[in-house]
């Protein structure tokens, strides 16, 4: 989905799980609609403030998330489709960190290049 309010770059914020874009009134009215049963940023301008980042590089429209090589390279070929950062500059509260490994996944920072 894309961000329902404003559309400018300035006006967007990045999950610092998945990436995905959105307005931070999105994030409040609705959470990241990928991790919000982890990140829990309903109603919360403080947690959509930790979890969320205005530093981001990159663009990526992703429309179909399943049959995109660009998804699978960054990860979120499972994700819903939307617009997502190339890279995300931050790291969420490490509560969000023990909970991600406390349900068996592995937290990969977003503004890291892997070798």
């Amino acid at each position: 989905m894309p961000p329902r309010g404003g559309g400018k770059k300035s006006d967007l914020r990045a999950c610092l799980v998945c990436s995905i874009l959105q307005t931070p009134a999105d994030f409040l009215a609705g959470g990241c609609p990928n991790c919000e049963d982890i990140l829990e940023m309903r109603g919360s301008s403080d947690r959509v403030a930790e979890c969320t980042s205005m530093m981001y590089d990159g663009l990526i429209a992703m429309v179909e998330p399943s049959e995109s090589w660009v998804a699978r390279w960054q990860r979120i070929d499972k994700k819903m489709r939307g617009l997502y950062a190339v890279r995300v500059t931050g790291r969420p509260p490490q509560d969000v960190i023990d909970a991600i490994e406390a349900r068996g996944g592995v937290y990969r920072p977003r503004d890291e290049v892997e070798d």
